[in-house]
């Protein structure tokens, strides 16, 4: 079987176009995932911070003084085991 040069010219072409429009289409692909990948990270973030911020309001709310509330809070550090002291009788 004879092979010419033409032949051979045609199919390195052919073969150069195929592997160029391969790698093109697997970068493009790339690109769309990492823009995927972005987004949905991007999205997360956002949902994680209006949790975060929906946690704070309802830590707020339950914090919050209600009537006939009679603790008081000392903010100072315990150096010994925290026990409850039992109210007086008046």
């Amino acid at each position: 079987m004879k092979t010419s040069l033409k032949s051979l010219l045609v199919l390195a072409a052919f073969g150069a176009f195929a592997t160029t429009s391969c790698s093109e289409q697997t970068k493009q692909n790339a690109e769309a995932t990492a823009d995927s990948a972005a987004n949905d990270v991007s999205n997360a973030t956002d949902e994680a911070a209006a949790t975060a911020d929906n946690a704070a309001d309802n830590v707020k709310a339950d914090m919050a003084p209600e009537a006939g509330d009679t603790a008081v809070v000392q903010n100072k550090e315990a150096d010994k085991l925290v026990e409850e002291v039992p109210s007086k009788q008046q």
